[in-house]
């Protein structure tokens, strides 16, 4: 029998943190196919864990001259990200505080000054308040400047990354990234990384913690999903994505390290620079590298792989945000980045290889999409919740970690295991509960 009386929207906030303390499982590989489709389930999920945690917001190449700016999306909700003229990057929510128009409808751009387009206030892009038509006359000459200025918004940077949160008393951000940071360097921070060209944007009707699942841990699906790389002659065999290790560390953090390799997938001439920004045992990761597959919590991805172009083993490198945006849909936002100091044709060949793989219309990326969307579909609705269907995550538990690994973390010295997983429905499960 199907159970039509109970539904998570009839519930109460705290019924609904309890329901999922008693049927979430990460520990025990059961996670309930309800939180991919539930709406309540969703829009608990932007309280606790959106409105809460740090968020990606760009990179700083995007805006590398005093006045750039980007506009972005943070938690729901538009923000203007602007190098000010003293060269310090700041956030601001994209609102006038005069009546609430949105100050800025640009996608980037280079301002000093933002002037909002209904009633012309005007902004300095470092937030203060500087002008406002007839001011003297209408306020007489005492309209409080000071008090509305732009609303801050805490950021913070790593390698590069740009993060953002509403959250008024947030986690240290360091804190927050913890050990990670580790494979973060080699990811984005092995040199010296700018982003090529505009981020590409692409809507899937999928939940977005499906993407970030994939990330954190999915190696197995490789063999099957992209089963015809290998009948293309792009890797070996269909077991290829198996060698290697699978790392996460706290806050949900997780990443696949795809090794040994046989050839040196980075520009050779790079060589010292990569020495000066890592230490000996990163480097030694790097230089063995295959690939790299990773999510920073809640919604950041990345991936450093390579593929042959024109002759040449060429490694690309990409971070992509997986934004919700409805409970059943999510835009899918992948910037593509490259060694700043690497030739142009370095450049170009690495963009060519991202091309073929993971950009919109790559091989790996609509394969992904079916199945992300498959999913979705397959979760939604009262069926699932009702006959409490749920996922199996229980591949590796019979591993042990290793304890001799060049990193920090907890590292397991086989890709397909889902000990990830694990680790990140285990810090969404802590963060709904708080």
């Amino acid at each position: 029998m199907i159970k039509t009386d109970v539904r998570l929207d009839d519930m109460t906030r705290g019924e609904i943190v309890r329901y999922l303390e008693n049927t979430v499982e990460p520990e025990e590989g059961i996670i309930p196919a309800y939180i991919m489709s539930d709406p309540a389930v969703y829009d608990l999920e932007h309280e606790k864990v959106f409105l809460k945690t740090w968020l990606f917001l760009g990179h700083e190449s995007e805006i590398p001259n005093n006045g750039d700016f980007v506009t972005r999306d943070l938690a729901g909700y538009s923000v203007i990200v602007s190098r000010n003229q003293d060269g310090v990057i700041r956030a601001f929510y994209n609102m006038c505080t005069h009546r609430g128009m949105k100050l800025c409808r640009a996608d980037k751009g280079n301002k000093a000054r933002f002037t909002c387009p209904y009633h012309g206030f005007t902004f300095k892009n470092s937030g203060e308040l500087i002008g406002v038509p007839m001011q003297k006359d209408i306020y007489g000459g005492k309209l409080d400047f000071e008090a509305m200025g732009l609303h801050q918004v805490t950021i913070e940077t790593y390698k590069g990354l740009i993060f953002g949160t509403f959250n008024d008393t947030p986690q240290d951000f360091s804190e927050f990234l913890g050990d990670f940071k580790w494979y973060l360097d080699i990811a984005v921070g092995r040199t010296d990384m700018e982003v090529v060209g505009p981020p590409q944007k692409f809507i899937i009707n999928s939940q977005w913690k499906i993407g970030a699942d994939n990330f954190v841990s999915d190696s197995y699906h490789t063999m099957v999903t992209h089963g015809s790389i290998a009948k293309l002659g792009m890797v070996p065999n269909a077991t290829y994505s198996k060698k290697g290790y699978q790392v996460h560390t706290e806050n949900g953090h997780g990443c696949n390290i795809g090794m040994p390799n046989p050839d040196f997938a980075f520009p050779e001439e790079l060589i010292p620079e990569y020495k000066a920004h890592l230490s000996p045992q990163q480097f030694d990761m790097m230089a063995d590298l295959k690939n790299m597959i990773g999510t920073i919590f809640p919604n950041l991805s990345f991936l450093v792989s390579h593929t042959e172009v024109k002759g040449k083993l060429i490694s690309n490198t990409t971070v992509r945000l997986w934004r919700p945006i409805a409970v059943d849909k999510m835009e899918v936002i992948t910037w593509f980045l490259v060694e700043k100091n690497a030739s142009e044709d370095w450049k170009h060949r690495s963009r060519e290889s991202y091309i073929l793989t993971f950009s919109p219309s790559g091989i790996f990326e609509q394969d992904d999409t079916e199945v992300f969307t498959d999913i979705t579909g397959a979760a939604s609705g009262h069926v699932p919740f009702a006959k409490n269907y749920t996922y199996n995550y229980t591949m590796g538990k019979h591993r042990v970690p290793v304890k001799d690994f060049l990193g920090p973390g907890i590292v397991y010295d086989d890709k397909f295991t889902e000990a990830n997983s694990r680790s990140y429905y285990r810090y969404w499960l802590d963060l709904m509960k708080a």
